[in-house]
């Protein structure tokens, strides 16, 4: 796997390396270390960086790369003249982040990366997983891919599928959505194939983990669903594959959701981490 990280500014302990060092135990991962030396520094003190996050990296085969520019710029003429699997960004504070978002944002409209994993907070153990689908539609990869992260860190995974309609699940009873849930599975939709065909994938990866039903508005039931489930990472597709929703969502999805889920969110495209 051929991941960037954007080192955005120096610091004592990079949780995205920490994080790679946990994959690098079950994947083969080749790193490169970005630094984009900003206005006023000098190259010695974006190399000094540099030198400062290398070291601690575990992964033996890791890559400095100093470069000068706009960030935006720079990561997407990164993306076209190497072939990376995931770009890694750090989040800093909340007002950094909202500084951020613009740029965050075009990376991922951009498409340019296959994904963009946004980390937040210090270094923590990934132990529950938060995988969301929309159904069958380009939504295959995004559940192979969070699977095979949940089975490289060991955690648990629930799988999420929200269903269109207008009534959110704080005025449904729970029974209720678990009555819908095996009738929806015992049906022959093409959904409810989606759902069973991504059941046996987490069985054949011997992954813990839950299937999960809520209809209402995707963002809202996605937003909900990370904050009461304590999860440590939630993955999500690129909104132009919730084409099955537009009814009740016209815009896009991706942005609310990473600007109101307050744990790390790995936003895949249409081709699965490897």
């Amino acid at each position: 796997m051929n991941i960037l990280i954007y080192l955005d500014q120096e610091r004592k302990s990079y949780p995205a390396i920490a994080f790679v060092d946990q994959l690098a135990k079950n994947f083969p991962v080749s790193l490169t270390l970005l630094y984009i030396v900003s206005e006023g520094e000098s190259q010695a003190q974006g190399e000094a960086i540099l030198a400062h996050a290398t070291k601690q990296c575990a992964a033996k085969d890791v890559k400095p790369l100093l470069r000068w520019g706009d960030p935006v710029g720079v990561l997407l003429s990164e993306a076209r003249q190497e072939k990376r699997d995931l770009l890694i960004i750090q989040s800093g504070d909340k007002k950094r982040l909202t500084r951020r978002f613009e740029s965050i944002a075009k990376i991922l409209t951009q498409s340019i990366y296959p994904a963009v994993l946004i980390l937040r907070g210090a270094p923590r153990a990934v132990k529950r997983i938060l995988i969301c689908t929309g159904g069958p539609e380009g939504h295959g990869k995004v559940i192979e891919s969070g699977a095979d992260i949940a089975q490289a860190l060991g955690a648990r995974v629930t799988l999420l599928h929200v269903a269109a309609g207008a009534v959110p699940t704080m005025y449904t009873g729970l029974p209720a959505f678990e009555e819908s849930l095996e009738d929806l599975l015992k049906t022959d939709t093409t959904v409810a194939q989606h759902l069973r065909a991504s059941a046996e994938l987490l069985d054949e990866r011997k992954l813990e983990g839950e299937l999960e039903l809520r209809r209402g508005i995707p963002v809202d039931e996605i937003v909900r669903e990370a904050r009461l489930g304590e999860y440590d990472l939630v993955v999500i597709g690129r909104s132009r594959i919730f084409s099955g929703w537009k009814e009740i969502f016209m815009s896009d999805i991706t942005q609310p959701i990473i600007n109101q889920v307050s744990v790390s969110v790995l936003v895949m495209g249409e081709k699965a981490l490897h």
